[in-house]
């Protein structure tokens, strides 16, 4: 069994992940088996002794570069998610830069990009990086609780090092900072696959460039699961098994069959998150969920040529008659997979707790107040099978994310 964890553009590369949750909502039965395999394999990392599971730290950078060889001419480039498009936009030269990127927000993030990133001797693929500084956006020397601090914040979330560490030191004399966490390869750009993860340990060094790769690093020993805490999350997982099994898989996968149900659960969950809540209680999420459909179908309703009478708004008026008769009929199963997605989200807020207990880097959201102490935006599990999937805490982050405008290209 083998479930695409990723929202893929029509080049297959790696464009956007789902939080494990989703699976359920995205794959139906087949999804929640995989999201509690993805829940045991990071209980099972965290655990006294460790596993094989692998976790990246999700970084807040912005936006997404990738750099490397091209393996069609054996020349560097940098990018964008543009490089896979099929009028590629590789920036290999200053001509390049000005051809396809004058008088964009983009022109300095890639024109420093490519002088500097060229530096790491990229060889025989292409690595995929979240940007956190760039001269365009330098680090600041700022104070936090009386404290000097360098800071820099690429996207939502603002990163603090103490200024007068190696690290702070080593970042302030850096021109760019990148994270990279995605590797392709392949013999054309369009024929390149992602795996998740990049090993960074064989690029070359240089003072001008911080660079990182993304894996989840334990040193102290802080985010291992006691046997307590171990054995809890085990019987969560235990219990979310027994309750898949009591669900028919025909009868789980019958909402996601229908073109507006399915899609229109992922964007009421988005709401519910931005307005500060989750799945809650299964009865009462799939009650505002019928109101919040009917509203859809109302709206759609209204903007409908021809009154009552037409054709198209008898359809939709029998659409949503057969969506509340199917809701009815299959009650017990919706309310089991809501059931069973919250208690997912709840066995992955449990470790993402544990997984936050470490911090090399301070992670803050910047107010007019000061700074506000927030976690990392989360982590990223890699299956042993491929794909991946996102572990945060969405009302956390999401909703800030969702809120606060995107300056990057300013």
């Amino acid at each position: 069994m083998r479930i695409q964890q990723i929202v893929e553009a029509k080049e297959g590369k790696n464009l956007h992940m789902t939080h494990v949750e989703d699976l359920i909502l995205d794959n139906g039965y087949d999804g929640a088996v995989r999201a509690i395999q993805f829940v045991d394999g990071v209980r099972d990392m965290l655990a006294q002794g460790g596993g094989k599971q692998k976790v990246t730290v999700k970084w807040d950078g912005a936006p997404a570069v990738f750099a490397g060889e091209d393996p069609e001419d054996g020349k560097f480039f940098v990018g964008t998610k543009s490089v896979f498009a099929k009028a590629s936009k590789k920036v290999k030269s200053k001509d390049d830069l000005n051809e396809f990127y004058a008088d964009t927000p983009l022109y300095n993030i890639l024109g420093y990009a490519y002088r500097y990133l060229s530096k790491l001797n990229i060889k025989d693929k292409v690595l995929q990086g979240d940007l956190l500084f760039s001269p365009e956006r330098p680090p600041e020397l700022d104070a936090i609780d009386g404290e000097d601090y360098i800071v820099f914040k690429p996207n939502t979330i603002t990163y603090a090092v103490q200024a007068e560490s190696d690290l702070g030191k080593k970042i302030k004399s850096s021109k760019i900072g990148i994270v990279f966490h995605t590797t392709y390869s392949g013999d054309s750009i369009e024929n390149m696959q992602a795996s998740f993860g990049a090993d960074v340990n064989n690029l070359a060094t240089s003072s001008d460039v911080w660079v990182e790769d993304a894996y989840y690093k334990d040193y102290t020993g802080s985010a291992t699961l006691t046997d307590n805490e171990n054995k809890a999350i085990k019987q969560d997982i235990a219990n979310m098994k027994t309750a898949l099994k009591s669900i028919n898989k025909a009868d789980f996968d019958k909402f996601r069959t229908d073109q507006d149900l399915g899609p229109l659960f992922n964007i009421f969950m988005n709401s519910r998150v931005r307005a500060g809540s989750h799945v809650g209680n299964p009865k009462a999420f799939l009650r505002d969920f019928l109101k919040f459909y009917k509203q859809r179908m109302d709206a759609e309703v209204a903007k409908l040529k021809g009154g009552a009478e037409s054709k198209a708004y008898q359809a939709r008026m029998e659409k949503l008659k057969q969506t509340n008769r199917f809701v009815k009929d299959n009650m017990g199963t919706l309310l089991g997979v809501f059931s069973l997605y919250s208690s997912v989200n709840d066995a992955k807020l449990k470790l993402v707790g544990k997984l936050n207990n470490i911090e090399s880097i301070g992670t803050f959201l910047k107010t007019p107040d000061g700074y506000k102490v927030t976690n990392p935006e989360g982590y990223v599990a890699i299956g042993h099978e491929g794909g991946a999937v996102k572990f945060n805490d969405r009302l956390e982050f999401n909703r800030a994310n969702f809120m606060v405008p995107k300056d990057w290209g300013k």
